[in-house]
């Protein structure tokens, strides 16, 4: 296969670039004999996110035409179905404003704008128009964008108007974390004076709004306390998780608002702040490997790199006086319960992995050091209750040793039953195992994970390994906090909250 076949199927990466851009300096220009695509066209239509990022890095002409006159970003709005909106904010980082509208006589002289208005692609709107698009220039049938997207309606009008877009905000759902999502939008809006949007939250506009909640004016102090408060008194789902939360959902809110005006990372930028909020709300338990076999290939300086990273982009719009949980397999530490990235790191140089020779029980101690304290111990009292849903974060370079190979799945699944049985939903706790290292016991682990229906629900197993994903990503702080909130995000993306996206 040559280059262009390559990077259709998005295997033209690293090494293999390489090797193409070195034997002929000039392959990124050359267009596919068959359809007159250049490289970085081929992959953009196949829908190659990350082949695209690895030709633009490597030079590719975000601008070039390829042989009909198209360019990229014409391609990217007009024939790409998967990815299309990372690959026109990809495209957009290298295009040329002058080419933002560019467009050609087989496209009917739509522009990308006016291809990404009628696929009703609202975040490749929002990025084309933030860059400038025109949505004054007319078509061969002489109509501009903003006739087209009258014309379509719906959510599409306000979406070429991204400055001031607003949306109503959308019937609570029974979720807990949906809800907590709305208040945060809504206390965005009305308490900083402004109207604001986080976006992705409401992707319906309710006229009835009004009906379902409590909206006030110009709400604040003791009245902004009374409605919030209100809000999960009058649902029972919530009220288990947030009763008496009302100055925390205000603090994180603000904090939400902060991180949106943070240019020097990707977590506030429009596609991925719901993200990280969704993150940050769940309780973060880190569930770290330090057996013996850590001490191979970097591992325990990979995972600890982890650990830190994870901390700051988790923490970033909680309250001071939230942090994340760390456990480890073998080890116990102290005030480990609720750590900033400060505290964190005083934990991780305290200790190291086991140098005797030690095994890996993580279904054992998944019960008897996480699920034990930190959530059955709340469902047994009366007076205490899960105050967030928990995202528990394994990270193993093994398999599971001197324990019964089914341990791990079955803490997981009487996990749920627990749950439950005291009125929670299944999925207020939630896991993400990765793996470190490069050994085929974790590999075979993670693989019978993934092929387990049982626990599929609530466990998402990661596809990379963890610690070269991590170094690929060290030297790009932007892209480093984006894989990790994707993956992040991936145990938790197919909940309820989904209808918030």
């Amino acid at each position: 296969m040559g280059i262009h076949e390559d990077v259709r199927h998005g295997i033209a990466i690293g090494g293999t670039l390489k090797s193409y851009i070195r034997k002929n300096p000039n392959i990124l220009t050359e267009q596919d004999p068959t359809e007159g695509l250049t490289p970085l066209a081929a992959a953009v239509v196949a829908g190659q996110a990350e082949q695209v990022k690895q030709l633009l890095d490597k030079g590719a002409d975000a601008d070039a035409r390829s042989r009909n006159g198209e360019t990229p970003l014409l391609l990217a709005a007009w024939k790409t179905n998967n990815n299309r909106p990372r690959i026109i904010q990809l495209l957009l980082t290298k295009t040329h404003p002058d080419s933002v509208d560019a467009t050609c006589t087989i496209a009917d002289k739509n522009t990308p704008l006016m291809f990404a208005v009628t696929k009703g692609d609202l975040e490749s709107i929002r990025l084309l128009r933030k860059a400038g698009a025109s949505i004054e220039l007319e078509n061969n049938s002489d109509l501009n964008a903003e006739e087209m997207a009258h014309m379509i309606g719906g959510k599409v009008p306000l979406a070429l108007h991204p400055d001031t877009e607003t949306w109503a905000l959308g019937k609570l759902s029974s979720s807990a974390l949906s809800f907590l999502l709305s208040v945060i939008s809504w206390v965005n809006i009305h308490v900083n004076g402004i109207v604001r949007r986080i976006f992705g939250l409401n992707p319906t506009p309710d006229e009835d709004i009004d009906k379902e909640i409590d909206i006030l004016e110009d709400p604040s102090g003791e009245e902004l306390m009374e409605s919030i408060g209100k809000f999960v008194d009058e649902n029972p789902v919530l009220e288990r998780f947030f009763k008496g939360k009302e100055n925390y959902i205000k603090e994180l809110a603000q904090r939400a608002v902060d991180l949106e005006n943070d240019t020097s990372t990707c977590l506030g930028c429009k596609e991925t702040l719901p993200k990280t909020i969704n993150v940050s709300l769940h309780q973060q338990v880190l569930y770290c490997d330090d057996s013996s076999s850590m001490r191979r290939e970097g591992r325990w300086e990979s995972q600890k790199c982890l650990v830190e990273r994870i901390t700051k982009i988790t923490t970033r719009i909680l309250p001071e006086y939230e942090g994340v949980m760390l456990r480890f397999i073998n080890q116990d530490v102290d005030q480990s319960s609720n750590l900033n990235l400060e505290g964190i790191g005083k934990v991780l140089e305290s200790i190291s992995w086991k140098k005797e020779k030690s095994h890996t029980r993580i279904g054992t101690y998944l019960k008897t050091k996480i699920l034990e304290p930190l959530v059955y111990s709340k469902l047994n009292s009366e007076g205490e209750a899960l105050n967030r849903p928990l995202l528990i974060s394994v990270i193993t370079d093994g398999m599971p040793t001197q324990e019964s190979p089914s341990e791990f799945v079955e803490a997981i699944l009487e996990c749920g039953d627990k749950l439950e049985q005291a009125g929670y939903p299944r999925k207020s706790v939630k896991f993400m195992v990765g793996q470190v290292g490069s050994g085929k016991d974790a590999a075979n682990f993670l693989d019978g994970l993934r092929s387990n229906s049982e626990i599929s629900e609530v466990v998402y197993c990661t596809s990379d390994q963890l610690d070269v994903k991590f170094a690929e990503y060290h030297d790009n702080e932007w892209d480093l906090d984006q894989w990790l909130i994707e993956t992040l995000f991936s145990p938790i993306k197919d909940t309820d909250t989904k209808k918030t996206q």
